[in-house]
């Protein structure tokens, strides 16, 4: 069979979520999309989809599988639409016009980020970006834990906090501010710290997180805060740990506890009056942030554009201005 055809079948049945669905979507019936899609798990041989439920859903291998197919797919539609329509042109326009046609972001990219990153910094930066590239589909992946861009089929990642790890080409963006903040009732209750020792004596929230680095405090090893913060390890034992910074902001808003939360996040809550900013001279932390993708592989016009929007939007120079 076609290997480009069943590329495509077994695309739109991922999409789909369901071998009829992709299988009306090019046109074919259930039966010979099924053919298509057996003919790439016998060339691999691996199954590339399981049955969960109603729907079709990719395996591991299937889920990096279909990445790549569909970035194969759209460096074809963007080789045909640099050669249609320029029969009538000059050979030299032909070749230009080919060029710039085969650099058009087309097509879908799977980008991942932090939850409140992304829902609350980013989303208006990925509107903006979809409005301005009708060709382009988003595809994002929000978790509260590191990402293995190549396992997980991710072709861009923000990521916060200390540097990335070898194989990815960084690129550095605006950092993501920490303040530490609590209920003014839990304050009135408790009382104001004054200085980062004060915290001993109060109920601390922490964020459970992959990463160690910035963060207010953590489940297993050494309590600290990270960064350009003068703040000393805590030695008690935090009252609360939540794996989500939603959960953290209304447990602090609950007058549970102290808790160290992005600046955007914070800031409606405070405008509120329902969050108040403490120890803002000796717990801010600032975490680095950066865009990353896989090192040594072909870079597509989608990812290139994308990088380079987001960079101009959010990189140093830009946050300067």
């Amino acid at each position: 069979m076609d290997r480009l055809k069943c590329m495509e079948v077994f695309v739109q049945v991922v999409r789909a979520g369901s071998l009829s669905a992709g299988a009306a979507a090019c046109a074919m019936s259930a039966v010979i999309a099924s053919r298509h899609v057996q003919a790439l798990e016998a060339r691999l041989g691996q199954p590339l989809l399981h049955r969960s439920g109603r729907r079709q859903v990719p395996t591991a291998l299937g889920a990096r599988y279909f990445a790549e197919c569909a970035e194969v797919l759209a460096r074809v539609e963007n080789a045909d639409a640099g050669v249609a329509g320029v029969s009538s042109m000059s050979s030299v326009t032909s070749a230009s016009s080919a060029m710039q046609a085969a650099r058009r972001p087309l097509g879908q990219l799977r980008v991942s980020a932090p939850t409140t990153v992304g829902a609350h910094l980013l989303m208006p930066l990925f509107a903006e970006y979809l409005r301005t590239h009708p060709d382009v589909a988003l595809d994002l992946d929000l978790k509260d834990r590191a990402v293995d861009l190549e396992e997980e089929g991710i072709h861009a990642a923000f990521q916060a906090g200390g540097l990335p790890e070898p194989g990815l080409v960084a690129h550095t963006l605006r950092g993501v501010t920490r303040v530490a903040c609590a209920s003014p009732a839990y304050l009135a209750r408790r009382g104001v710290p004054r200085q980062p020792a004060d915290l001993a004596g109060h109920d601390c929230l922490g964020f459970r997180y992959d990463d160690a680095h910035g963060k207010w405090l953590r489940a297993d090893g050494p309590r600290a805060a990270t960064g350009t913060s003068p703040l000393q390890p805590l030695q008690h034992d935090v009252r609360l740990i939540a794996d989500n910074p939603f959960a953290q902001l209304q447990a602090a808003v609950c007058g549970m506890g102290i808790a160290l939360l992005p600046e955007y996040l914070l800031a409606p809550e405070v405008a509120a009056g329902r969050l108040v900013r403490v120890l803002e001279a000796d717990a801010t932390v600032s975490e680095p942030m950066h865009l990353v993708h896989l090192a040594g592989r072909y870079v597509s016009a989608k990812l290139e554009d994308f990088v380079g929007y987001m960079v101009a939007r959010l990189g140093p120079e830009a946050c300067a201005a």
